[in-house]
């Protein structure tokens, strides 16, 4: 597998354009298959987001395919991109799997991937990011252990909550609210209720579709993928002024001290530093724009992040 020069989350792993892919062409499309790649460890789970720039009416379809126990599985339907419609594919049940969204899930662990992209003749070449979930994990004792010393970066508050759409929508709009205010922060001009429309799942009918938010920063000029963390401590690398975390939390009724809604399934923060053993967060979800910055306890939002939603993550960085 090959990464990239900066250092990636583990078991996330880059693929530069066209580097061992087989082609085949015709008037209106190209499609290229990938080497197959055989893992460190087996993984239970797969997130392929991708660095995709497109051009007029340029569009790319992803697809993936595993191998468990040295039989291959149908290519499943992950995701289709352009500039003007984005969508994710239905679940495609299988003996093998099926998508969840913008997740692979195996039904037995897998030991090798390969993926397949189609591209009309507008479309460039994207790299891709692909994030796995190790099928084996223990709980780690270690997770809640916060980075050395304090960081704090600077990120311009915005609440979902003040944005003006009706409040039930309001609610929905966490991940293009978080994704905005890590794009301004790296100098990028946006607007949440436009980084809405473009990252919207007119399948799923959400806004928080994890590969169709990183594309579009990767479409702004940042590069962005899905991956996941196990430990606090990981942080260090990847939350500085060149670089933030979005995490996706989840919790129950008084799991997370002070958070600014009392439970959620899914929920999506920017995490701007650590402090006196508490994390720094952007959290959309507060009622008033002044409330978004806030600190929770590190135990918490471990558990939260990397218990129950298994340490995924959107990084978002400067290129």
């Amino acid at each position: 597998m090959n990464a990239l020069e900066i250092k990636l989350p583990y078991l996330t792993f880059f693929h530069r354009p066209q580097r061992g892919y087989r082609w085949c062409s015709d008037a209106q499309r190209r499609v290229a298959l990938s080497p197959v790649f055989e893992t460190e460890v087996e993984f239970i789970s797969l997130v392929l987001s991708v660095d995709y720039h497109p051009r007029g009416k340029g569009w790319l379809l992803t697809e993936v395919q595993i191998r468990q126990g040295g039989v291959w599985s149908p290519f499943f339907k992950l995701a289709l991109y352009s500039q003007k419609i984005n969508h994710s594919f239905p679940p495609q049940p299988h003996a093998a799997g099926q998508v969840q969204v913008d997740v692979l899930q195996a039904q037995t662990p897998a030991q090798a991937y390969r993926f397949r992209l189609t591209l009309n003749e507008e479309a460039d070449i994207p790299g891709v990011f692909v994030c796995l979930r190790a099928a084996q994990t223990q709980p780690d004792a270690c997770a809640a252990i916060l980075p050395l010393g304090e960081r704090k970066i600077s990120v311009t508050p915005l609440s979902q909550r003040r944005l003006a759409v009706p409040e039930t929508d309001q609610m929905r709009l966490c991940s293009p609210t978080s994704l905005t205010m890590a794009l301004n922060a790296f100098g990028v001009p946006a607007d949440p209720l436009q980084t809405a429309a473009a990252v919207y799942d007119d399948r799923a009918r959400i806004y928080g579709n994890w590969t169709l938010n990183t594309a579009y920063a990767c479409r702004l000029g940042l590069q962005a993928c899905v991956t996941r963390f196990t430990r606090l401590s990981q942080l260090d690398p990847f939350v500085n002024k060149d670089s933030l975390v979005l995490a996706s939390i989840a919790y129950q009724r008084g799991e997370l001290t002070g958070a600014a809604v009392p439970h959620t399934p899914g929920h999506l923060v920017v995490v701007c530093g650590w402090q006196e053993g508490q994390v720094w967060v952007a959290d959309p979800a507060a009622e008033q724009t002044r409330q978004v910055l806030r600190r929770y306890p590190a135990e918490e939002f471990a558990r939260a992040w990397l218990l129950n939603k298994r340490g995924a993550a959107y990084l978002v960085r400067k290129k």
